[in-house]
């Protein structure tokens, strides 16, 4: 399998790797080629840095960045973090439509560590970090980032996720939200954190919802 998906040419190989995460993901095609894509040029530009996801749920999202960073000539780790117990709580900020949530949207950890098996990660390189944000973000060494992934949903987790790995971010690396524009929570954490911090970056549009830029 990882032969055949090593060497598949590129829109073949991308079709491959879609088929196969699409029953561990909520996301869509387009979400799935914007992942894709900045899998791949984190390793086509060279960016140092290991690949990040703050809420993984079954994997399907982890498996295509794991896809590219764990094979990659520049030695990336991958770091999955996720409670895998469902949504926590909702504040003030995401609305009163976010409290269905809370609780749903279960990872399954067998899940996760199904569909990485599918795309041929190499599991050596993966960490999965199981635990609510605020107990384990404090007790992984992350040096530097060339790819984020957050997909968060909620005010407080995306704020979080913000304020600790933003400044890890290798310049030229990639932050991605995959709730901007549909929960009101993560659209103000992200808007805030730009204001605080005087960042002024074009959001690129993925789909209705799902943002990305990088940093510079």
């Amino acid at each position: 399998m990882a032969t055949l998906l090593q060497f598949l040419p590129n829109r073949f190989r991308e079709a491959r790797i879609a088929k196969l995460v699409r029953p561990y993901t909520l996301i869509g095609r387009e979400r799935i080629h914007s992942l894709y894509e900045l899998a791949r040029r984190i390793d086509l530009d060279g960016i140092p840095g290991d690949v990040v996801e703050c809420g993984v749920c079954n994997g399907g999202s982890a498996a295509i960045l794991s896809h590219f960073a764990t094979r990659s000539t520049l030695n990336r780790n991958v770091w999955l973090l996720d409670s895998f117990e469902g949504m926590p709580e909702t504040t003030e900020p995401d609305g009163e439509a976010a409290r269905a949530h809370i609780g749903k949207e279960v990872g399954s950890l067998a899940r996760v560590q199904e569909v990485l098996e599918l795309v041929s990660a190499e599991m050596s390189r993966v960490h999965i970090v199981k635990g609510w944000f605020q107990e384990t973000f404090p007790t992984v060494t992350i040096p530097r980032i060339a790819l984020l992934n957050i997909d968060a949903d909620w005010y407080e987790s995306v704020k979080l996720c913000l304020h600790t790995f933003y400044d890890r971010v290798s310049p030229g690396g990639f932050i991605s939200f995959d709730d901007y524009g549909h929960w009101p929570g993560c659209r103000l954490a992200v808007d805030e954190f730009f204001r605080e911090r005087g960042l002024h970056y074009r959001l690129r549009e993925v789909d209705y919802t799902a943002r990305w830029f990088q940093k510079l």
